[in-house]
């Protein structure tokens, strides 16, 4: 066994050491000592508009701004070049600049809380984008440049005011989560089914009475929800979906009979009614 463990190390298998962790500042001021070494900002609460000094940080990588009354973030966020995680969720932000465009390093972005109610066109270039949380902000609508992050994985936006998912969604071929819980969609777009990588769609909370029969053929899915919707029953082929693990139904008014026939379709899914 040790021989194997010794192997398996010497292959790259198992790491030597545990991955480093980065010095947090928490403030500006103890931070400005060494500006070309800080890597880790954290300035949660207690700030009325963005710190223009965070362009003082060339090699920042991970900053959060969490629970903080921003307002209209400002051009200078462009300048945090390296930065590959932003939190700012709760910050009540109302406003991003297209300079935000400029973060090209960056993998994670958490805007949740907040009053947006439009984002900014330069966020198409956000190419290395994996992660975006838009969570309970006012937003109506989803700009069709959210198909041109290749790269993004997962994205939330729950709780907002979207009564529609754009055709373009179907060109960001990297998802493999959607959560659109609790807004006021009524249909989905065809271009959903190029999402050959989506294994969860959250649609719960909202207006369908139906859902497309092409949904069947989204054969990745693994985890559906539609709880709380006007839904009566789902595609007679909804069989098709093999991979399907869970599947929510709860809130909607389902009668007996479809509830056999879910059961018979899909006997290795858990279904909630």
């Amino acid at each position: 066994m040790i021989f194997l463990i010794l192997l398996l190390a010497g292959s790259g298998c198992v790491p030597w050491r545990s991955p480093e962790r980065l010095p947090r500042y928490t403030s500006i001021e103890e931070a400005i000592r060494k500006p070309e070494e800080v890597r880790n900002i954290s300035l949660s609460s207690g700030l009325n508009e963005f710190p223009r000094e965070l362009a003082r940080f060339p090699n920042l990588q991970i900053l959060s701004l969490r629970k903080n009354n921003l307002g209209a973030v400002p051009p200078e966020i462009g300048e945090l070049r390296n930065l590959v995680r932003l939190d700012a969720g709760e910050a009540g932000i109302e406003s991003l600049p297209d300079e935000i465009g400029r973060l090209s390093s960056l993998k994670w972005l958490h805007l949740n809380v907040n009053r947006l109610s439009s984002l900014p066109e330069g966020m198409a270039s956000l190419r290395s984008l994996e992660y975006l949380n838009l969570d309970r902000n006012n937003l109506t609508a989803l700009p069709s440049w959210i198909g041109k992050l290749s790269s993004l994985r997962w994205l939330r936006v729950n709780d907002n005011q979207l009564s529609s998912l754009p055709p373009e969604i179907g060109t960001a071929a990297s998802l493999e989560r959607i959560y659109a819980q609790n807004n006021k969609l009524t249909e989905l777009p065809a271009e959903l089914l190029n999402l050959s990588r989506l294994t969860d769609l959250a649609l719960g909370g909202n207006q369908f009475t139906e859902l497309p029969d092409w949904i069947s053929d989204m054969s990745a899915l693994r985890n559906l929800d539609l709880e709380d919707n006007a839904l009566v029953a789902l595609p007679q082929d909804i069989g098709k979906l093999k991979h399907l693990r869970t599947l929510r139904l709860d809130g909607n008014k389902i009668p007996e009979a479809e509830k056999a026939r879910l059961r018979k379709a899909l006997p290795e899914c858990h279904i909630v009614f």
